[in-house]
């Protein structure tokens, strides 16, 4: 008990006022005034409570936030009129609820509770997602608030719980997953640390691709050889699984043999340059390549030719190099290195060339290029590759047209972006409007790209 009310009446340092400074802060007209008393550790409680019914949502919002505040002043606003007001109150509870139950023998202790179980089921999603974001990772957060999160209908909700919240036994995520319907819970289960083996054969048996690719990406996900068999067997259809397949850790002793026979040039190199494979399956691994090379889908291997003692230097001709090549295979070689530049490097220096534009994003789409994709909406949207891929992971709707209207794309590109680089399925995409405007307001978006990046608007123009 004494723990918890050191958290909630936390003091700062702060000039000290007088009851009577305070009541006439609490009464002026000036809704900056009242603003400022309602921040401060040192007004009197019965004053902060007063100040929670102020009809200003400013300084109900500064009182929400208040760790000040008394617990019958937070429980009031659960029910307050304004999101930003409960969104900032679902902040600050979600962070005292450390070791809560739901049956607290402590009034205020059982009344915090009852304050996040309701916001918990708050009817905004974001006041919703703010609870969710701050306790996915907390050990001892409260199991029956986790369980609702989990179930909740919107991604960006139960996605931080179901992939980081050790709360959830494995147990209660084989019981999510049977009653998942269609929400993205499966992708955020995968990309959990150290999936289990029960775990991971219940992803594996389901129809959700993106989840299973994520799951064979996740590199400390236990999955049986046995499981790992009937997923090569079924990897010929999804492309988008094979570097993570050629990738994994282990793999069972048929499985190069197997892979060889479909995956493309670029990956039978991955498979060979493994350190784990014996002599007999590198062997299986060549002697599959070699009937591709026979049918003609692969061009014939040839031994790496020795380099020239005298390198070219940066920048000389390309027939300098290749003293045979001609204007052809020059631009063949410059057009290469371009390719194997970083792609983040890549979009910077055709941004700064005034290239990159939606037309290449959409070709890089078309052409499956995630990477590509991804660094140039970071580029055009001036944001960092980590925030992009935060949003990204999140498959939230609303996140990914935000970010891409902060790149600058036009609102129909939002919908393939949600779909390709977002995962969000076809009939949860948020379609342009009145032709070719984007579905949500401007200071929707703006407040999506400052919950996902952490930064301020300001900070992100």
């Amino acid at each position: 008990m004494k723990g918890f009310l050191q958290r909630v009446f936390t003091k700062r340092r702060e000039t000290p006022i007088t009851y009577d400074e305070a009541k006439e802060m609490a009464a002026s007209p000036d809704a900056g005034v009242r603003g400022t008393l309602a921040q401060r550790h040192d007004t009197r409680p019965e004053i902060l409570y007063f100040l929670a019914n102020d009809t200003d949502s400013s300084v109900r919002r500064h009182i929400a936030a208040n760790e000040a505040t008394p617990v019958q002043a937070d429980v009031f606003l659960t029910d307050d009129t304004d999101d930003s007001v409960r969104g900032s109150l679902a902040e600050k509870i979600a962070h005292l609820s450390a070791g809560l139950t739901p049956n607290e023998s402590d009034k205020l202790r059982r009344m915090t509770y009852e304050a996040l179980d309701k916001l918990a089921r708050d009817q905004a999603v974001h006041v919703r997602q703010v609870i969710s974001q701050t306790l996915k990772d907390i050990a001892d957060a409260p199991q029956p608030i986790i369980q609702q999160l989990a179930r909740d209908a919107e991604s960006v909700v139960c996605g931080p719980v179901l992939q980081y919240s050790p709360v959830l036994s494995e147990d209660d995520l084989l019981e999510i997953i049977e009653g998942s319907s269609g929400r993205g819970a499966l992708s955020f289960v995968s990309r959990r640390r150290n999936v289990g083996e029960k775990l991971a054969d219940a992803i594996a048996a389901s129809s959700d691709k993106d989840a299973i690719s994520h799951l064979l990406g996740n590199r400390s996900a236990q999955i049986r050889e046995e499981t790992l068999d009937q997923l090569i067997d079924r990897a010929p259809d999804y492309p988008e699984w094979h570097q993570p397949l050629v990738e994994r850790p282990e793999l069972p002793p048929t499985a190069a043999g197997k892979l060889a026979r479909f995956v493309a040039e670029n990956l039978i190199s991955v498979l060979e340059r493994r350190k784990d494979l014996k002599k007999d399956q590198l062997e299986a691994v060549r002697e599959v390549v070699q009937r591709r090379i026979a049918s003609g889908e692969f061009e014939k291997r040839e031994a790496p030719a020795e380099e020239p003692k005298n390198k070219a230097k940066k920048g000389a001709p390309a027939e300098s190099v290749k003293g045979k090549a001609d204007g052809k295979d020059a631009a063949t070689a410059a057009a290469g290195e371009e390719e194997e530049e970083p792609a983040y490097d890549k979009a910077v220096a055709m941004h700064a060339k005034k290239k990159l534009t939606d037309k290449e994003v959409a070709k890089a789409l078309a052409a499956n290029d995630v990477k590509f994709a991804r660094a140039a909406l970071s580029v055009l949207a001036g944001i960092p590759p980590e925030a992009v891929t935060k949003v990204l992971n999140t498959h939230s709707a609303k996140g990914v047209v935000a970010l891409t209207w902060k790149a600058g794309l036009p609102a129909d590109l939002a919908v393939k972006i949600q779909v390709k680089l977002g995962h969000v399925p076809p009939s949860q995409t948020l379609n342009p409007r009145n032709g070719n405007q984007y579905p949500l307001s401007e200071d929707d978006m703006n407040w999506q790209l400052e919950f996902f990046t952490g930064m301020t608007t300001t900070g992100l123009r």
